[in-house]
């Protein structure tokens, strides 16, 4: 699939609205039954719409306040990048964690991911 940068975007929006609301199964939607999540690129994907919904709660789980921002950086076929950042409260400490990372995501006919790598940074000690 062909995504235009106005798709692109309109997933980014879905993206951030699932993981301020925390919702899983909005989130795992966003992927193909079969989608790669590369977390980080040291471990092995989360395969699967299930493997990535249990990741992803189990991630939430510890978050409250969730503020989410992204902005395109590219577009090219079935590929998109995007810079993003996210800011959310640690259930445990109640200090205030800011990540900021880079995301590519290729996308499948129908237009949700296929394959999802990112890479992030926090200030999290």
């Amino acid at each position: 699939m062909t995504i235009t940068e106005q798709q692109f975007e309109t997933w980014l929006g879905d993206y951030g609205k699932a993981w301020e609301a925390k919702d899983g199964k909005a989130f795992a939607a966003l992927f193909e039954a079969e989608g790669l999540y590369y977390w980080t690129p040291f471990e092995d994907p989360k395969k699967g719409v299930g493997e990535i919904e249990r990741a992803f709660l189990d991630a939430v789980a510890r978050q409250d306040d969730i503020d989410f921002g992204a902005r395109v950086l590219y577009v090219q076929a079935q590929l998109g990048a995007a810079h993003w950042s996210c800011a959310f409260t640690r259930t445990e400490t109640k200090k205030r964690v800011h990540l900021d990372g880079i995301f590519v995501v290729q996308f499948a006919e129908g237009g949700k991911a296929l394959s999802f790598r990112e890479w992030w940074h926090s200030d999290e000690g």
